[in-house]
């Protein structure tokens, strides 16, 4: 009788779930565990801060598959146990209802952990955070029944996203950034600046350039504290000021956890027989030149598929074009490659609320931001992929399609 292998991943998030299927797509037949801290079958989490916050769109509507099509794919499901430990001498994962599943290879893709703003007050009701669909829920429910006073505390994509929602929901809604330009950091400055012309018709109210010290409140959150000394009420807060790779169930004398998880070009750690993916995977992204680590669903959707093969044996390196978006006050906003500020910029005026800019360097875009031109982007993402060269004059000509230079051949 032939002893069946045995792969578990650890996280039920989109890269973890991708890497399920892709090991049955690859043909490994063996047993898999995919293990889960939350009791929901894996689902997306982009429509958490938008349609599933306003109640246009269901929870359930995120679930990647359903219970029985886990089941057809012989996928063993292991939900709301979390992973407390990883025996790599024994390859063993242990759950926090003391079980041990044995592994023969472990996959590690638990994603994010939201960071909080740790000031006094924050441990008040009302003060939320969104990354799950629990969080959604509760969120969701409060802001539904409208008429809340609302603060949003953080200058990312997540936080407008929020904002916008709590607003058109009937809520007074006032968005606070530490940073006196929001968004500067996830779609460059050209952009930032350009959304931030569009806020000021918003139904909230942003107030850049100012820190939260401490939230007011007996029992319940009334009031946001901030540096300047004003306090502003609010009967709900919502924090969005980022994330950290969610790995504390590892041992920090086995693995280096500070930046994530290191993992070569195949996305295995420097522990034969362990792979990191998505959130918590550190790698090398030959785009960038450098290591980094992302939050992007994309990013977990591809190296939760990659990984499925480099676990089975193969021996390619990952590379792919980094993309991300946010749909907020009707405007799609696309991001692809590295948003590189000391590159040459080039714009591309469309008219209207559609425009792109792309980031060149050494006659080659590096990176591309657009509003409501997707198809700019998607070009620029085949310009960046081939390493096409091209001159910034012909970047600038709107009158030019840039998936005719995305056809060139590579230099």
């Amino acid at each position: 009788m032939v002893n069946k292998r045995s792969y578990v991943i650890v996280g039920a998030g989109m890269a973890g779930a991708r890497a399920a299927e892709s090991l049955r797509a690859n043909g490994f037949d063996d047993r898999i565990f995919l293990v889960g801290d939350e009791g929901k079958l894996p689902y997306e989490r982009p429509p958490l801060s938008k349609e599933c916050l306003q109640g246009s769109k269901s929870l359930f509507s995120t679930t990647l598959r359903e219970w029985d099509s886990w089941m057809e794919l012989a996928v063993h499901l292991v939900l709301d146990d979390p992973v407390t430990g990883l025996d790599t001498s024994a390859g063993a994962v242990r759950l926090a209802s003391g079980i041990d599943i044995v592994a023969d290879k472990v996959l590690i893709a638990t994603g994010g952990v939201c960071r909080t703003v740790d000031v006094p007050g924050a441990e008040l009701a009302g003060i939320h955070t969104l990354r799950t669909a629990d969080d959604c829920e509760v969120v969701g429910d409060r802001l539904r029944r409208g008429r809340s006073t609302v603060a949003v505390v953080g200058g990312g994509l997540l936080a407008v996203e929020a904002a916008a929602a709590a607003a058109a929901l009937g809520n007074e809604v006032v968005w606070l950034c530490r940073s006196r330009h929001p968004l500067t950091g996830a779609v460059g400055g050209h952009a930032a600046a350009h959304l931030r012309s569009h806020y000021s018709d918003a139904d909230f109210d942003l107030i850049a350039g100012v820190s939260v010290v401490g939230f007011e409140g007996v029992d319940r959150v009334r009031g946001v504290v901030l540096d300047d000394g004003r306090t502003l009420p609010a009967d709900v807060v919502l924090t969005a000021v980022g994330q950290r790779p969610a790995l504390d169930f590892l041992d920090p004398t086995v693995f280096d956890t500070q930046h994530g998880l290191a993992v070569d070009a195949r996305l295995e750690t420097d522990t034969p027989g362990v792979f990191a993916a998505g959130d918590v995977a550190n790698f090398v992204d030959p785009f960038v030149g450098g290591r980094v680590r992302y939050g992007m669903w994309l990013n977990a959707q591809n190296q939760g598929q990659f990984v499925a093969r480099s676990m089975m044996g193969d021996t390619a390196a990952y590379r792919q074009v980094p993309w991300y978006w946010s749909d907020h006050l009707g405007l799609n906003v696309q991001m692809a490659g590295h948003i590189d500020e000391t590159a040459s910029i080039v714009a591309r005026e469309h008219g209207g609320d559609s425009v792109s800019w792309l980031y060149v360097r050494d006659h080659r875009v590096v990176g591309a931001v657009g509003i409501n031109v997707p198809r700019d982007v998607r070009a620029a993402m085949v310009l960046m992929d081939r390493g096409v060269e091209v001159t910034e004059t012909e970047l600038a000509d709107t009158g030019s399609d840039l998936r005719a230079l995305a056809k060139k051949v590579a230099a």
